[in-house]
């Protein structure tokens, strides 16, 4: 069987969409995406209209623009599911790399291949080419696959001459040439010798040099002012609601389309673990004296104060301990793109507390602690929460069933009408936990992805 055969069926999906609207197109660099070990596709159009065009199909089928043109001069990436897969597709009106053009495309599509139906690659001088010129431009080291087309270079039926034209059409002769003399793969190319191909390049395409510069200087900006970019996705809701399993869940499904896109993900528990040195140390005391403030607060009074000076103060003091904690535990992965899903947030203050609905301070400070891009308050019956199993949430790795403590049925339903009168006071989304957890965890995928990209 044929190597191409094995391509993604949502990535000849996509191709046979392109060929219906008859568009011209090459794809490069895509030995993995014929033998289906990945689901990331670069495809070259001809022509500008064709490359619009191909954005606008893809935008019509649900995708998204990962990454612009203002990120990369000649490229868009768009990202998208299908069948519940996620792809990505690179769109190129240029062969090129950081706004350098390697290659002439009109002689490229001149010289293509017809492998298969949709399946059309460049012809082998071009194939040398484009993988050379990633080694130079991009990658910076020969791997398996790119050794493979450059050991092509010295064959005898090569037609070297078309290759020098493109060379000095571009001005990487000098550079092509340092590239086969770092055969074998595993060799990576010396800064030296890197700089001073691209110099070679770019001092006779000084519109090339300016674009570059501009570009390396909006990175040293972005580096020196980072501003958050991550994805911050939290449950919240009645204790026994499910929130620890679904939180797990979500996070397992969300690990191969991290994977796909580079970044890193994570599951943390946002409930009551103090951090704070002053935190533990009041916490110490309390345990050692067996006063559990909690229980007395919520749990023992016959009726909910209109006003407490003492649980204003309680939840002041509740608020800076969390957000010392997010401050500590979330904001720095978000500022490194990270997807994050936590269970629990402190937001579930205001539904554990009976007394948030009255007290004059919460809702102030529910507006001041930084939301989290996806908010769900999940609910359940009360009947169903008393009967269910809890889970050790502290552990994504270790999930154990442990005996549960059963709360007053008068407390859940002050909880679940805590929580409903939330959602009026925050942009969350409530979800009832009667579908499996499952079902419930790919449509928070469906509702939540394009916020992560």
């Amino acid at each position: 069987m044929k190597r191409y055969l094995q391509t993604p069926l949502g990535i000849m999906f996509i191709l046979n969409l392109f060929t219906q609207r008859h568009l011209s197109y090459i794809l490069f660099k895509c030995e993995h995406i014929f033998a289906g070990q990945n689901k990331n596709l670069d495809i070259l159009f001809e022509t500008t209209p064709d490359y619009h065009q191909a954005a606008a199909l893809l935008q019509q089928q649900g995708f998204i623009v990962r990454l612009s043109e203002r990120v990369e001069k000649y490229k868009t990436m768009y990202c998208g599911l299908i069948d519940g897969t996620m792809c990505s597709i690179h769109l190129h009106r240029e062969i090129a790399w950081h706004g350098m053009i390697a290659l002439d495309k009109k002689e490229v599509f001149l010289r293509k291949r017809v492998l298969a139906p949709l399946i059309v690659v460049p012809g082998v001088e071009d194939s040398i080419l484009i993988h050379s010129a990633h080694v130079l431009f991009e990658n910076f080291k020969i791997t398996e696959k790119e050794e493979k087309y450059l050991s092509q270079a010295y064959a005898q039926n090569i037609d070297k001459k078309y290759i020098f034209q493109q060379l000095q059409q571009h001005h990487w002769r000098y550079g092509f040439r340092k590239v086969l003399a770092h055969l074998p793969s595993g060799n990576s190319l010396p800064k030296t010798t890197l700089a001073a191909a691209w110099i070679h390049k770019l001092k006779l395409e000084p519109l090339t040099a300016l674009y570059l510069s501009k570009k390396m200087a909006k990175k040293v900006v972005r580096t020196a002012f980072p501003r958050r970019k991550g994805c911050l996705i939290s449950f919240c809701g009645i204790n026994g609601s499910g929130k620890t399993t679904l939180a797990k869940t979500v996070f397992t499904a969300y690990q191969p389309l991290a994977s796909h896109w580079g970044i890193n993900s994570h599951y943390y528990y946002f409930g009551w673990e103090p951090e704070f040195a002053l935190t533990k140390i009041i916490s110490s005391i309390l345990k050692r004296k067996n006063k559990k403030v909690f229980q007395e607060v919520n749990l023992k009074p016959a009726a909910v104060p209109s006003f407490s000076l003492f649980q204003e103060l309680l939840l002041w003091y509740i608020f800076m301990e969390f957000y010392y904690r997010y401050r500590k535990n979330i904001l720095p992965k978000l500022k490194q793109k990270d997807i994050i899903i936590t269970d629990r947030y402190f937001y579930d203050i205001f539904g554990q507390y009976p007394y948030a609905q009255n007290s004059q301070i919460m809702k102030r400070l529910l507006y001041f602690f930084p939301p989290p891009d996806f908010t769900y308050i999940l609910d359940a019956e009360i009947d169903q929460i008393i009967s269910r199993e809890k889970t050790d949430r502290k552990d994504h790795q270790k999930i154990t069933a442990l005996e549960r403590t059963i709360l007053p049925r008068k407390y859940l339903l002050q909880q679940q009408q805590n929580y409903r009168l939330l959602l009026s006071l925050l942009p969350a989304k409530m979800m009832k936990t009667n579908k499996s957890q499952a079902a419930l965890a790919q449509s928070i995928v469906q509702q939540t992805w394009r916020g992560v990209i």
